[in-house]
């Protein structure tokens, strides 16, 4: 193989290489590897193979679920579109946001946030959750200016990447897609509180999104145990990513980090996941992972 061709896994070359010669293979690899994850390109592949994902996805999720994904596709096309050439663009992008969201009616007042009462949970480092009557479930609003994080691959490695608004709103769609998660996209707001990011000012946007909400089977343990998190994952074909306490992968290309006990809901009906951190690389560059020995 050529330094520049990408690795076929089911060939002889390929097959004869060591874990060590793989792994120098892959970071030596030019144009076939993914880019840098943090650079124009890099964010470009990222979306591009989450949108793959979603594609694959489409037709096997029940239509309401179809048209929630869709929904949050059509979003982030909206928001980078009004966010193209501007100098407030990604996690600073404040004026473009709020602008898109008041003209597509997608702009929530701050005060309505007042009628549902104080927050079940405000103690995230990525959301603060209330109850939400109107379907049963929950509302949940990032923080201002902060989008949490996705997988990136990197030199044959999952890193975390503090994530921009439509990076957020794609793996929402992916939990969506992957797991038939109910999670609806539901807009944006703005509040006077200070952004968490050192140097924003406040009135930074928030990502609004509800989400239904899931009853515990067992109230003194509402959360699944690692093993019972293991067969979840591995039933969904996914494989422990190795050194990764909580980092998932699947040959499709599906990356699931942070899949610890508390992002997770032991219902009656099994293990349910509420909030991952999820990203797509390509069906070729999972295979150069490695993972835990003994698992699916």
């Amino acid at each position: 193989m050529q330094n520049d061709e990408k690795p076929n896994a089911d060939s002889p070359e390929w097959k004869a290489m060591s874990k060590d010669e793989r792994k120098a293979y892959l970071e030596g690899m030019k144009d076939g590897g993914p880019p840098n994850p943090t650079g124009e390109e890099g964010i470009a592949y990222a979306a591009q193979e989450a949108y793959r994902i979603l594609d694959e996805h489409a037709a096997e999720i029940p239509a309401k679920l179809a048209a929630q994904m869709g929904t949050f596709r059509e979003v982030v096309r909206g928001i980078e579109a009004a966010c193209a050439g501007s100098s407030e663009g990604g996690t600073g992008a404040i004026s473009p946001v709020v602008a898109w969201a008041e003209k597509e009616g997608r702009l929530i007042p701050s005060d309505e946030f007042d009628s549902l009462g104080g927050p079940v949970s405000g103690d995230t480092s990525e959301h603060e959750v209330w109850h939400y009557d109107r379907a049963g479930g929950v509302v949940k609003r990032t923080w201002a200016g902060v989008y949490g994080q996705v997988p990136v691959y990197w030199q044959v490695r999952i890193l975390m990447k503090n994530a921009s608004l439509p990076e957020y709103l794609r793996r929402m769609a992916l939990q969506v897609a992957v797991f038939k998660s109910d999670i609806r996209f539901e807009g944006i707001t703005t509040s006077d509180k200070p952004s968490m990011l050192v140097g924003h000012k406040p009135g930074e946007p928030s990502a609004v999104i509800s989400q239904e909400w899931i009853e515990a089977a067992r109230l003194s343990k509402p959360s699944p145990d690692d093993g019972e998190i293991a067969k979840f994952m591995g039933d969904h074909g996914f494989r422990r990513i190795k050194d990764s306490a909580t980092g998932w992968a699947r040959e499709d290309g599906v990356i699931v980090m942070d899949a610890k006990t508390d992002n997770f809901i032991m219902s009656k009906d099994g293990v349910v996941p509420i909030d991952l951190q999820m990203g797509a690389i390509g069906t070729d560059v999972v295979k150069g992972l490695e993972y835990g020995e003994g698992l699916r």
